[in-house]
């Protein structure tokens, strides 16, 4: 090839400027050629053997090449390598090996990758059966560098890590020259190999400033795969032209492998696990090069969730990036150069906290930077933090605990050391100055009161390997404050405590809001029992102490608890036909909901009563009124009956209430009539009146369940000492004898309670 060609191959592809084209071409042809069977001249751009479309006449010159052919696979013995040829003793056989100028072999000089490279090579290869194209770059320690794969086998075979390399490595490793190796692919198939020299042989000629990994050949082999199905070996003139087009596909491949091309599968896996691992902003760069292999930019090609620019990218818009587009200030600051040494020399750039600045739109955006940088897989694993950032955050963090009046601490218990947030001072009025307390000063620190609760959590801590939550109170110059704690224990895989650790919160605010919402619903309360007592004593009749033939002590006492407001009700009241009406009822439930239920059966009794019905049929219409005239909640107790006063006789009638007492010469019993059920409770009561003739001197007592309901008592022991009080206060007045009653009954605070003595006369 000419000087004049190869000087225009390198303007056309690579861009050079003609003036460096020419150099280059003249550098590269005058180099002392190979003989053979030394190696080729490897460069970046290595002679290739071309077509006479290309522009050679007859067969190409000297080979670059030597072919060994067999029907087993290659082994490795004693720094020999040996294959079997067909026909042969099983001793290698090395055939001189002149290729025939191949068709389309200048569009694989002109590949800039191994990828493309690939599938060029398999476009060209195709028509003689080829199934799969694989190239690979490796050093002399089967690290892959570069790789490229095409064709439709390539999508199981092109994994270069599941490929027998040490079947090629070891014989290749002594080898003086390029070897061009036909094999069994031990699938029933043949593959044509080449690989490239891996012998120590001087530099090839470069352009000036070419440098870094990946120009020495002595450390890279080139490995040019192509696969073809059958056990058959191609016709010779096949097998002439794919052994020229590998072999002019190896030495544009050692060619990349100078300019130390980057490609995706050098980017493996494991550098993206590295980086989501390095807590602070991190990212994979990849080094973008100039026509003569100089470094002049680095593509961003991945960067973990953390990564952030100063101006506030996200990662997801510094990914793709080239870095002085994100961070153009790294040319001024010379991180941009040392990152090209880092690549260049592998030696680990480490630098501090150094200033450092962003120009955006003419004006500079000062920071404090720190950056790390280490070589990795062709390319540059770096991670940076913006202190300033860093300080913004943790002011964030403590403006947050300001707010939230909490802070954090630790105890190493091993070292008796202990860390502290600034808000644990403030919250127990500390100096921040001074050193944190131990844990056993802070006891002094808590009210007194509070001490067993600490000591209850000091003992679950150690009980339990969960958290423990307490609150406590601690002494403050405007008074107790009230402290929310979270602790945990932190132990080693033994099992040994050696840190406590927790957050502490002042919850003063909160209890003062708590105590305040608290006396507002005490006043609310006590609002609400006045209203319902006013509502009820409204609803109640005025209490007649003299009545026809009778003389009446009366007594409606409400629950202590506002919210036990029931619907306890009486009525003692004479009648137009001379009877005296004499009734008592309890509403099932409390609040105002039953005081207005009590005042709709009240209501409801005086106008039945009126027209004149016996007790029973009050008692059969009050029933109807409680199941239809309200809701289905409404259910109540009532005793009803009638004092004829000129024949001393009670008729009444029982829903479900309490029966009368009667005393009577000195013992008291309790009326019978069990006919009836609760009003409301059914549309079938069967209500009966009973008639009781009456002496002079006699007294009867109705009451509601509230003077023989206590929760603590039991109900039979409340009805026996109701009637021995009956009988012991009969001696006095029925006033006198109604307080005996309340004060030897005590009457359950927790229900409102009605009592009426009656007295006969003569």
């Amino acid at each position: 090839m000419s000087a004049a060609r190869v000087a225009e191959l390198l303007v056309k592809h690579l861009g050079c400027d003609e003036t460096q084209a020419r150099a280059c071409a003249n550098g590269l042809l005058s180099a002392p050629g190979p003989t053979a069977p030394g190696p080729a001249a490897p460069g970046p751009i290595a002679p290739v053997p071309v077509s006479p479309a290309a522009g050679a006449s007859g067969s190409s010159s000297a080979a670059s090449a030597r072919t060994v052919s067999g029907t087993g696979s290659l082994t490795c013995g004693d720094g020999k390598h040996a294959v079997r040829a067909p026909g042969s003793d099983g001793r290698g056989v090395t055939v001189p090996h002149h290729p025939a100028p191949a068709g389309g072999a200048v569009e694989l000089t002109t590949a800039r990758s191994p990828v493309e490279l690939a599938r060029r090579l398999y476009e060209r290869a195709e028509p003689a059966g080829t199934t799969a194209v694989l190239l690979a770059v490796l050093d002399m320690d089967g690290v892959l560098r570069m790789s490229g794969a095409a064709g439709p086998a390539a999508q199981t075979a092109g994994d270069w890590s599941r490929m027998p390399l040490h079947r090629v490595l070891p014989p290749v490793r002594p080898a003086g020259t390029d070897e061009q190796l036909w094999l069994d692919d031990g699938a029933g198939g043949q593959v044509l190999t080449w690989v490239s020299a891996g012998s120590d042989v001087p530099d090839p000629p470069r352009p000036a400033g070419v440098k870094g990994p990946g120009t020495d050949s002595a450390t890279l082999v080139c490995v040019v795969s192509v696969v073809l199905p059958g056990p058959l070996p191609p016709s010779p003139a096949v097998r002439n032209r794919l052994e020229a087009l590998t072999d002019c596909a190896g030495q544009r491949l050692r060619g990349l492998a100078a300019l130390g091309l980057p490609d995706d599968a050098v980017r493996t896996a494991w550098l993206g696990s590295v980086l989501d691992a390095i807590p602070v902003p991190a990212a994979l760069l990849f080094p973008v090069r100039g026509p003569l292999g100089r470094i002049v930019e680095f593509t961003i090609d991945r960067c973990n969730a953390h990564a952030t620019g100063l101006l506030g990218r996200t990662p997801e818009q510094i990914t793709g990036g080239r870095l002085l587009d994100v961070f153009p200030g790294m040319a001024l600051s010379g991180i941009f150069d040392a990152y090209v040494k880092v690549l260049e020399t592998g030696v680990p750039l480490d630098r501090g906290p150094f200033p450092y600045e962003e120009p955006l739109r003419g004006v500079l955006h000062p920071a404090v930077l720190s950056v790390r940088a280490r070589r990795a897989g062709g390319g540059l694993l770096v991670s940076w933090q913006f202190h300033d950032e860093q300080a913004r955050m943790s002011a964030r963090v403590d403006d947050a605990e300001r707010l939230a009046d909490l802070g954090w601490a630790e105890w190493n218990l091993a070292t008796g050391e202990a860390t502290w947030s600034r808000r644990v001072y403030d919250i127990l009025e500390l100096a921040p100055d001074r050193a944190p307390l131990s844990l056993s000063a802070l006891s002094a620190y808590v009210v007194e009161e509070d001490l067993p609760v600490v000591v209850r959590a000091v003992q679950s801590l150690s009980r339990n390997h969960g958290p423990v939550w307490f609150e406590v109170r601690t002494h403050a110059s405007n008074g107790p404050r009230h402290v929310s704690v979270n602790a945990e224990l932190v132990r080693d895989s033994l099992g040994n405590p050696v840190a406590l650790r927790g957050v502490v919160q002042d919850v003063s605010r909160v209890r003062r809001v708590e105590a305040a919402l608290d006396a507002s619903r005490r006043e609310a309360e006590g609002r609400q029992l006045r209203m319902a007592e006013e509502l009820q004593l409204a609803l109640l009749p005025r209490a007649h102490t003299a009545l026809p033939g009778l003389r009446a002590a009366i007594r409606y006492q409400p629950a202590e608890n506002c919210a036990r407001v029931g619907g306890d009700w009486f009525e003692a009241t004479p009648l137009p036909d001379g009877r005296v009406l004499i009734a008592i009822g309890d509403v099932l439930g409390h609040g105002l909901q039953a005081a207005a239920g009590m005042a709709q059966l009240r209501n409801a009794l005086l106008g039945i009563a009126y027209t004149g019905a016996d007790a029973a049929r009050i008692l059969t219409c009050l029933n109807l009124v409680a199941f239809h005239g309200h809701d289905e909640s409404l259910t109540a107790t009532a005793v009803v009956g009638h004092f004829d006063p000129a024949r001393r006789t009670l008729s009444w009638a029982r829903a479900g209430h309490p029966p009368p007492v009667l005393v009577r010469g000195g013992r008291a019993t309790e009326l019978v009539n069990d006919d009836g059920t609760s009003l409301g409770a059914g549309l079938d009561p069967g209500y009966a009146c009973k008639t009781l003739a009456l002496i002079p001197g006699d007294r009867l007592i109705l009451y509601t369940d509230g003077l023989v309901e206590r929760r603590a008592d039991r109900a039979g022991d409340r009805e026996d000492l109701l009637l021995s009080t009956a009988r012991r206060g009969a001696a006095g007045s029925p006033e006198e004898h109604l307080r005996t009653l309340l004060s030897a009954l005590h009457t359950n605070p927790e229900d409102d309670t009605c009592v009426i003595v009656l007295h006969v006369g003569s």
